[in-house]
């Protein structure tokens, strides 16, 4: 201060600052935050940044990192301390690669990225050996047969196979025990139903006792279990399904890894491709959605047609058998035309499923001989057919009806015998019945490729963010994309093996068995052709009588 202030008049001056004081206290204002900023650094923060040898090792300390002179120094977001760097890297996020060689947590991050592989190996490893334990072991199905999942089912020989199908063939049928009727003894009946029916559900799967006029409890935990069975679509794939969540978890490992030491260029161009993969995701599921929701409606409806067809069949065999046992009963011949259609309209019946059977269809005529449904005459003539041995039994019905049957009854059995053959020929055309070519190369081109990108590109995973990649786990993401994976696979299983409704060695669950239909049917064949006939015109006459007296 100069001697001025102390003279009178100056406190006057010092009131009002001159421009030079202005310029001072702008000065100090701007100084103070540098000053405050510098303030909190000590020697000891660049001794502990002369340590650091790569950018992200800045991760957590009061150092940034110079690219031009690759050294790590102490400094703010602005700029290091006392120095210029014309590449100053503050973030460690912004480093080139975000590893840190001299950090002490690399054995715990490699750990934490081999959790979920190694998770998905051991499940892996369970399908695996379940599967070469069932192969292996050949379990016996729903129907006590003994299968296997390989082409050995289907080069059984014919002795094999008739006592692999023991439930239609274990019966004997003899003309004695079919005139016995209804006072047959139990050992010579038929078997009032088989260990499998016509077509399986979840209630009789599951074990809950519930009558077919009531819907039975649902569980989670049952379904669940039923559909892990390698008998079911899901089960059956569930070895793909895991290999195929293994190679998403594999994928997760490989981004990770490469987020943290791949460069930021390198990385960001990694990056836009797997975008630009995932990109094809959203068409693909559109497209895989139109075609698998037209193919698996019309393929299920179709499964349902093939179905009540069989019934149907049963229904027309049913009306021959309920004409034909208006037939007299008086003498053996009368008995003998009877046993004939009986065993005629159940030829006709097997030989319509036989084909389309695995368990049938390598079948000789030893089984039919043996217990009693075919004669070796007949036989004979059988094996001379030009088309199928079906062909000759529906010929025999037609002549069976001209030799045995009059007027009225004649026509009405002639009329349930055309529309036993229509149905008979539905049945064929439908199991012929296939998509097209394309149609059908497509859809599983489609559905095959877009579960080959789901790994690679999840939607719910930002590769552009390398630090939330490095550091997450990812566990909801393998298992979702292992789940929808899994789900694709399954359905492109089941709608495979539905064009063998019968295949009871593909999709054992879901094929139907044409034995239950033929026992059902035959049971009812013998109610119809042996039961007494009672003269509904004498016992008329008799209650008038009583009602005169």
């Amino acid at each position: 201060p100069s001697a001025s202030c102390c003279r009178p008049g100056a406190g006057a001056q010092l009131a009002t600052p001159t421009s030079a004081m202005r310029s001072l206290l702008a000065l100090a204002l701007v100084a103070a935050p540098a000053a405050a900023s510098i303030a909190p650094f000590l020697p000891k923060d660049q001794e502990q940044c002369n340590k650091l040898e790569q950018c992200f090792c800045i991760k957590g300390t009061p150092c940034g990192w110079c690219a031009t002179y690759s050294k790590a120094l102490v400094g703010t977001k602005s700029g290091p301390q006392g120095v210029y760097c014309a590449k100053w890297i503050a973030n460690p996020t912004d480093c080139p690669t975000l590893h840190c060689a001299a950090t002490a947590d690399e054995p715990q991050w490699w750990m934490q990225c081999a959790a979920v592989p190694v998770v998905c190996w051991i499940l892996w490893l369970i399908t695996y050996w379940r599967r070469k334990l069932h192969d292996r072991r050949s379990p016996p199905t729903a129907d006590g047969e003994s299968e296997s999942a390989g082409s050995g089912a289907l080069t059984e020989t014919s002795g094999q196979a008739g006592q692999q199908t023991s439930e239609f063939f274990k019966t004997k049928r003899t003309f004695q025990a079919f005139c016995k009727g209804i006072d047959c003894p139990p050992e010579e009946r038929l078997p009032t139903s088989v260990s499998r029916p016509y077509e399986l559900n979840l209630s009789e799967l599951s074990g809950e006792e519930c009558d077919k006029s009531r819907v039975g409890p649902h569980r989670l935990s049952v379904t669940i279990r039923i559909a892990m069975e390698w008998r079911t679509a899901l089960g059956a794939t569930l070895v793909d399904a895991t290999a195929y969540m293994l190679f998403a978890a594999l994928w997760i490992v490989f981004m990770r890894n490469v987020a943290r030491r791949l460069d930021k260029e390198s990385y960001t161009w990694l990056a836009l491709a797997t975008k630009e993969i995932g990109a094809v995701i959203s068409p693909l599921q559109t497209a895989t959605g139109v075609l698998l929701s037209f193919y698996a409606l019309n393929r299920v409806a179709w499964y349902w047609s093939v179905l009540m067809e069989g019934h149907i069949l049963q229904g027309r065999a049913h009306d021959l058998g309920m004409i034909g046992g208006a037939l007299k009963n008086d003498t053996d011949e009368d008995w003998h035309a009877r046993y004939m259609l009986y065993r005629h309209a159940m030829l006709t019946l097997f030989f319509t499923y036989q084909p389309f059977t695995p368990r049938l269809r390598f079948l000789g005529f030893g089984p039919l001989l043996k217990c009693g449904l075919l004669e070796s005459d007949e036989a004979e003539i059988l094996k001379r057919a030009h088309r199928s041995p079906g062909t000759v039994t529906e010929s025999w019905l037609s002549s069976w009806i001209e030799a045995n049957l009059q007027d009225e009854s004649r026509q009405q059995a002639f009329q349930s015998l055309r529309e036993l053959r229509a149905s008979i020929s539905v049945v064929q055309a439908l199991v012929d019945q296939r998509a097209p070519v394309s149609f059908e190369s497509l859809l599983y081109i489609v559905v095959y490729a877009l579960v080959a990108i789901l790994p690679i590109s999840p939607s719910n995973v930002d590769y552009s963010n390398r630090e939330a990649v490095m550091e997450g786990i990812h566990v909801a993401t393998v298992f979702g994309v292992g789940i929808l994976g899994g789900f694709y696979l399954a359905l492109i299983h089941m709608l495979r093996h539905l064009q063998a409704p019968f295949d009871h060695i593909g999709a054992p669950h879901d094929a139907l068995n044409p034995i239950a239909l033929m026992n059902n049917t035959e049971r009812k064949l013998r109610d119809y052709l042996t039961l007494p006939v009672v003269n509904s015109r004498a016992s008329s006459n008799g209650k008038q009588q009583q009602q005169q007296q």
